[in-house]
């Protein structure tokens, strides 16, 4: 999450709390204001012309939430309970059962107790609860007892400090006390924007991590950082007749070799293989005249040496491929049709080598070693909607990742396992 995110989601949370403080306003006189603002008073439907947990939903709730991230259906239908006891809103891009429940300024333990008693229900698997300047993120566990104990899912957060210097800068309340507290607007906003945001609140209740976001990032760009400028699978160069399923194929299958070619790099095993080095003598001399990097250095490791026996090789293979060791498990031989004729941008490779390969690491090698990424990514942390995309080749690849796994295993003396064993001692 870039620094620049932040800046500016906290300038639109600080817009809607004034345009909230400006909607009371409106509508109040200065002392009740004061109080709700300054001294944690109730709002009251005489002073609003709507009931108080409306006017908080319109005016700085809802657009919170999407400043947040969220996309939400308020009050949701739900063919269980009572039609009066149902929640307020049900977030809809998180794959967990998430709903809300909203409550008027300075009434958020109300909101937090109507929270339980929905999670209790065993309906819902998480709940948000609010009233515009407190939040909170909760579950429900079962203790050995058999009782159901509310537990925080992410930290709890209350901007009505924010709240206290926005209205007093913008002059809409008066005081007497100078505030306690040393907290800026934009630190209690920042704070608050960087645990509550979608993708905080995503990785929290669904055990995404970061290397996974940025593993999407890398080849459709879907992911939540947004820290490249093109996905693989919209950069690549095709045969004119490549389908976009054969892309996203040839994306994720770039990727798994690479990291495969980086995780037997790192263990030892392909000593003359520097990914980094390559890189850098590439773009600094005549190479980069006469292709890309992919054609140029990563076609011919693949197909010409890691995928072909050492007695088969073409005497024009060059010098620095001569010991690399010949790998049978099938990862690095053709699996897409007319394969050898796709093709990578060096604007492009520059990203994924740099931002996901070499700056990885030990996270990349670790995920590496249980088999295709890919793999891993649609069936522990998301759906398989990735997968889905290129039904024809997704097993293919990660049969084919496994294959190559057990074949050096067996085969190659410094194994994956001799080293994960040393590591262990």
């Amino acid at each position: 999450m870039s620094s620049q995110e932040i800046e500016e989601a906290t300038t639109a949370i600080q817009n809607h709390i004034v345009g909230f403080l400006t909607t009371l306003d409106d509508q109040m006189d200065d002392p009740r204001l004061s109080e709700i603002v300054e001294a944690a008073g109730t709002l009251q439907s005489k002073n609003l012309g709507q009931t108080p947990e409306r006017c908080v939903e319109d005016a700085l709730i809802w657009p919170i939430l999407e400043t947040l991230g969220y996309e939400y259906t308020p009050r949701p239908y739900y063919p269980v309970g009572d039609s009066d006891e149902q929640p307020d809103f049900r977030i809809d891009n998180l794959s967990e059962t998430v709903i809300g429940e909203n409550k008027s300024v300075n009434n958020f333990e109300t909101a937090k107790g109507d929270i339980e008693g929905y999670l209790d229900s065993r309906r819902y698997e998480y709940g948000l609860s609010t009233d515009g300047f407190r939040w909170g993120m909760y579950a429900v566990e079962t203790d050995e007892r058999g009782r159901a104990d509310l537990v925080t899912v992410v930290e709890e957060q209350n901007i009505a400090p924010a709240v206290r210097r926005i209205a007093r800068k913008q002059g809409l309340v008066s005081y007497t006390d100078e505030l306690q507290d040393n907290s800026t607007v934009e630190g209690v906003l920042g704070d608050f924007y960087q645990t509550f945001n979608h993708y905080g609140v995503r990785r929290a209740i669904g055990g995404l991590t970061e290397f996974y976001d940025l593993y999407l990032e890398v080849t459709t760009g879907g992911g939540e950082y947004q820290q490249l400028d093109a996905a693989l699978v919209d950069a690549i160069e095709g045969p004119p007749d490549a389908s976009q399923s054969e892309k996203l194929a040839f994306a994720t299958l770039l990727v798994d070799r690479l990291a495969f070619v980086k995780l037997l790099a790192d263990r030892g095993i392909l000593d003359s293989v520097a990914l980094h080095t390559q890189w850098s003598e590439h773009t600094q001399g005549l190479n980069r005249f006469r292709g890309s990097f992919y054609s140029q250095y990563l076609q011919p490791l693949f197909y010409d040496a890691l995928s072909t026996p050492t007695p088969q090789r073409n005497a024009e293979l060059p010098e620095m491929f001569i010991d690399v060791p010949y790998l049978g498990g099938g990862l690095f031989e053709s699996i897409l049709p007319a394969e050898r004729a796709f093709d990578v941008p060096d604007s492009v490779m520059k990203p994924v080598l740099t931002q996901f390969i070499e700056n990885e690491e030990r996270t990349l090698v670790n995920e590496a070693a249980a088999g295709s990424i890919l793999e891993m990514y649609t069936e522990e942390f998301e759906s398989r909607a990735l997968a889905g995309q290129i039904p024809q080749y997704y097993a293919d690849i990660v049969d084919a990742y496994g294959a190559e796994i057990e074949y050096v295993e067996s085969e190659i003396e410094r194994t994956l396992r001799s080293f994960a064993g040393t590591e262990a001692r």
